[in-house]
């Protein structure tokens, strides 16, 4: 047996509509990354796939697979940068960094996708903070 746990972000009821939740028990469920657009999740029907080496799209066989899709948004993006650039703020090492962010994201998702999610938008966080704050000493130091 084989249980799915469902990524809601923060800003996110952790109530699904019993359409959504029959979704979820047979394991349709998808996920996006998407920084850009709230987090949200929705029921969205599949009619036709990319094929990924030729760029043409193709039909479902049979009719549409519906799913709930699930979004990494705006919000959860927000919470892994400020947490990014906290800690270039407070001089952690890129690989504290990392380990903390996993650790947040896992302990806030439970999920691998958001999770990677989470830590991707902290670290390149991290990585600008980082950046900003060189410029700013190498700039002092200069004058």
């Amino acid at each position: 047996m084989t249980a799915l746990f469902v990524p809601l972000s923060s800003s996110e009821p952790d109530t699904l509509t019993k359409e959504e939740q029959v979704l979820v028990d047979k394991g349709a469920v998808m996920q996006m990354y998407r920084p850009d657009e709230h987090s949200r999740h929705f029921i969205a029907h599949i009619d036709s796939v990319t094929d990924p080496k030729t760029g043409k799209a193709c039909s479902v066989p049979d009719k549409s697979q519906t799913v709930v899709c699930f979004v990494f948004g705006i919000e959860d993006a927000k919470s892994a940068r400020e947490q990014g650039r906290s800690m270039a703020e407070f001089h952690y090492s890129a690989s504290q960094a990392h380990e903390f962010l996993f650790a947040q994201g896992w302990d806030k998702y439970h999920d691998r996708f958001f999770t990677r999610c989470y830590v991707q938008e902290g670290e390149d966080a991290y990585d600008t903070a980082l950046k900003a704050q060189e410029k700013r000493d190498d700039h002092s130091s200069s004058s």
